[in-house]
């Protein structure tokens, strides 16, 4: 069975006129070719979600470490707490013993 063009082309005219046809060609400028398309708006919403989450996480980290400022600048024993731990001080008649752990 061999379709002849002329028959096609005419059920096509018969069948979709040319505001459909230009109505079509614009909804499929409008969700996959323009620059504000769909599919690029998803994309960005997706990344807009991302970076207000990354945002959240610093803001804790920030509002966590402005607590622990606060803290050194007012309580001596935690001034005291982070030399000993973190810088290995010790008091005139103590030993520090470091103990690492074998992997």
């Amino acid at each position: 069975m061999k379709l002849d063009k002329n028959k096609v082309f005419s059920f096509i005219r018969n069948r979709i006129s040319v505001g459909k046809l230009f109505l079509a060609i614009f909804i499929i400028f409008i969700i996959f070719i323009d620059e504000n398309s769909c599919i690029q708006r998803i994309k960005y919403d997706a990344e807009i979600n991302d970076l207000r989450k990354q945002i959240a996480a610093q803001n804790d980290t920030t509002e966590y470490y402005n607590h622990r400022i606060e803290e050194l600048k007012t309580d001596k024993n935690i001034i005291e707490q982070v030399a000993r731990e973190q810088y290995l001080m010790s008091k005139p008649n103590e030993d520090i013993y470091l103990i690492e752990n074998k992997k």
